[in-house]
């Protein structure tokens, strides 16, 4: 052991900031902004693509049965949502199919 530092071939690593790897696992605290895993968002995003969706066709019905009820400005706003969204999605559906046929092709 020299200066207490080393003992064979362990070399003690100092560590000067609390999140600095320290070799025990860390614990999500309270403040860290973590949204899940990969799937969890994904999940999460088309659900809103669908919630756009739903809301635009029942904004549209109600739009048709109850007309005095119902802004046109705010249905014409809620499906221009819903074709965005839509179209956001299937290009980044289309992205990552392109990607992935890319990873096949490169054997």
């Amino acid at each position: 052991m020299i200066d207490g530092i080393t003992n064979g071939h362990i070399v003690k690593m100092n560590v000067s900031d609390p999140l600095h790897y320290s070799g025990e696992p860390r614990v999500k605290r309270e403040g860290d902004d973590v949204s899940g895993t990969f799937a969890d968002v994904l999940n999460n995003a088309v659900k809103k693509v669908n919630d756009l969706q739903v809301d635009a066709q029942d904004q549209v019905q109600q739009m048709i049965y109850e007309p005095e009820k119902v802004d046109i400005h705010q249905v014409m706003i809620a499906n221009q949502k819903a074709e965005i969204s839509l179209a956001f999605t299937k290009a980044i559906r289309d992205g990552a199919i392109n990607a992935y046929r890319e990873l096949m092709n490169l054997r």
